[in-house]
Order: structure tokens, then C-alpha cells, then sequence
């Protein structure tokens, strides 16, 4: 994450949460200097047992909403810095962009910043990878993973 020319006047360590299909992860907290650097991936699974159609799937996704929040660790509860929302459609499979590279590789977003945090937007760089798969239940239908 870049914030170029913002010195953060709260010196408590930094964490990047990520909220995708109903699930919660966080990152290894990191020093409270930009730009902030977390080497780490992200796994969230899930299986839909109700969906055959990968139509279903789709409009699924357009309707789940992935989140993204940079926290301080202030006490007592910690502050958000600054948030990113996007239905997860669009954030496990953005637009085709004019560019070389694979899907989903180093992509940039501009996070939006909380009214407590003084500066630019801050920028965050990510890549995404995404594999579903067909599964059979054991009643012989099948489903999306």
C-alpha cells in the first residue's frame, strides 16, 4: 500500500483486512510507515451446494460484496484508515484492461479514505487468482466450488 508524502501521526502497527464470501482474514501486522508491504496470500474456499448453473454463480457473486479495510491498531478498538467495496464479481474478475500480463495480476486500487486519516487516498497493489471446480454430491448432483 502507497501513500506517497503521508507520515501517519500514530505510530501503532497496521493490518489489512479482507472480507470475501462470508469470510474474514486479516494480514500479519506491519509497521506504521508507508508504503506498507504485506507478503502474504489470502485463501478463502467456498463451496454452493445449491448452485448448478454457472449463471447462478455469477449473479451470486454480483450480489456478495468483498471488503477491504487498512486498521491501526489504536486502543482501545483500533481505526480504520481507509476501506475498499466492490461486489466480489468484479474483484475476483475485473474488466479486461488494455494491458500484457496474466488475469488478475498486480492490479491497483485507490482505497477510500476515512474522515480521521489525513492525506491522499492510499493506493494498494494485489493480484487475485481465482479456480472453480465441479464438484458431485454424493445424491449424484452436482454443484460449483
Amino acid at each position: 500500500i502507497t501513500c506517497p508524502g503521508v507520515l501517519l501521526k500514530d505510530k501503532e502497527e497496521l493490518y489489512l483486512s479482507v472480507s470475501v464470501l462470508g469470510q474474514y482474514k486479516k494480514t500479519q501486522c506491519v509497521p506504521a510507515a508507508f508504503p506498507l508491504f504485506f507478503q502474504e496470500k489470502l485463501v478463502f474456499e467456498k463451496a454452493f451446494a445449491d448452485i448448478v448453473d454457472p449463471g447462478d454463480l455469477v449473479e451470486l457473486l454480483e450480489l456478495d460484496t468483498a471488503v477491504l479495510e487498512l486498521i491501526q491498531l489504536v486502543p482501545p478498538v483500533g481505526k480504520i484508515l481507509a476501506t475498499y467495496e466492490e461486489n466480489t464479481r468484479d474483484f475476483l474478475f475485473p474488466d479486461p484492461k488494455l494491458t500484457c500480463g496474466h488475469h488478475g495480476l498486480d492490479r491497483e486500487i485507490l482505497m477510500k479514505r476515512s474522515s480521521s486519516f489525513t492525506g491522499i487516498a492510499p493506493k494498494l497493489r494485489f493480484s487475485t487468482s481465482s479456480l472453480i471446480t465441479e464438484s458431485l454430491l454424493s445424491s449424484g448432483r452436482s454443484h460449483i466450488q
